[in-house]
This record gives structure tokens, C-alpha cells and sequence, in this order.
């Protein structure tokens, strides 16, 4: 069965000097999350580990596009339809990043690696785990070169 929608509640927002997606660096900036008071329990022990998974609502993403070019990595590649790569653009613009955790000093984390701007919902906060890491994977190309443009530019 299909749900016709899913509502969602955000525990926090982030605070960083990144207020524009496209400055934000691949890697991510320096950032501060602010969990809100009705979840400062949750946040118990958090400091027991190094590294975070945060998952926040891209709320300036646009949900129409389906197929876009990984521009910041290569602005001469194919397209790739929004699941097949990391774009802010998707349907549903949730954002997975993983991040350092510097410090905590009560409701605020400090952070260092986060992909997304200020003022970005923060909707969950998980522990990364060894278990985590992938040691063989396959990931696209996202370096090679528009097929379309390298026939055209031959012409």
C-alpha cells in the first residue's frame, strides 16, 4: 500500500556561516546543531562517539527534478537521475551526512563535515557505527565526460 504522505517533526536546525548551497563545499563546513530542548534527553551519552549520522530536510531543494548534472563535481557530465547520485534535488530532499562530533555543550553539537546550509531542519541523529563502512563498493563515474558534448565538439 502507498502512502499519500508522511509528516515529520524536525528535533533541531543547523547554525553555520554557509547560507547558499552552492558555496557549500564538497566536504562540508564547520557547523553547530541546535536540538531543541524537548530532546535534550535523547542526546544522552552522545559523546561516546566520534562520528554522527545526520539526516536533515533540504527545505530550498527543488522536488520536481528527476535528472540533473552532478554540476560542482563535473559540469560537463551525463545526467543522472536524482537516485543515482547525491543531489539536493529529489523528491523528497533528505539529506544524509556524516559528520565529526567535536564537542557537545548541552542542547548543541559542534560539528565538522556537514553538507548543508543554515537554518536546515534537522530530522534525526544516528551514531556511525563500524559497521558502517563499505570496503568494496561501485559508485557511477561521475568524472566522465558528457558523451553528447564530446560528439558535438567534434563536429
Amino acid at each position: 500500500m502507498r502512502a499519500d504522505s508522511v509528516t515529520f517533526s524536525p528535533i533541531g536546525i543547523v547554525k553555520s556561516k554557509i547560507t547558499d548551497t552552492k558555496i557549500m563545499p564538497l566536504s562540508g563546513v564547520d557547523a553547530k546543531i541546535e536540538v531543541f530542548p524537548e530532546f535534550l534527553e535523547a542526546l544522552e551519552r552522545i559523546d561516546e562517539s566520534s562520528h554522527l549520522w545526520i539526516l536533515s530536510w533540504l527545505h530550498k531543494a527543488p522536488r520536481n527534478l528527476m535528472k540533473v548534472v552532478p554540476k560542482k563535481v563535473n559540469p560537463l557530465s551525463d545526467e543522472f537521475g536524482v537516485f543515482a547520485i547525491r543531489c539536493p534535488a529529489r523528491p523528497n530532499p533528505i539529506a544524509l551526512s556524516l559528520v565529526k562530533l567535536e564537542k557537545v555543550e548541552g542542547n548543541v553539537l559542534y560539528v565538522t563535515g556537514l553538507d548543508v546550509i543554515n537554518e536546515t531542519p534537522v530530522l534525526d541523529i544516528k551514531p556511525y557505527f563500524k559497521n558502517d563502512i563499505v570496503l568494496s563498493h561501485r559508485e557511477p563515474d561521475l568524472n566522465r565526460k558528457n558523451t553528447m558534448l564530446q560528439e558535438s565538439e567534434g563536429e
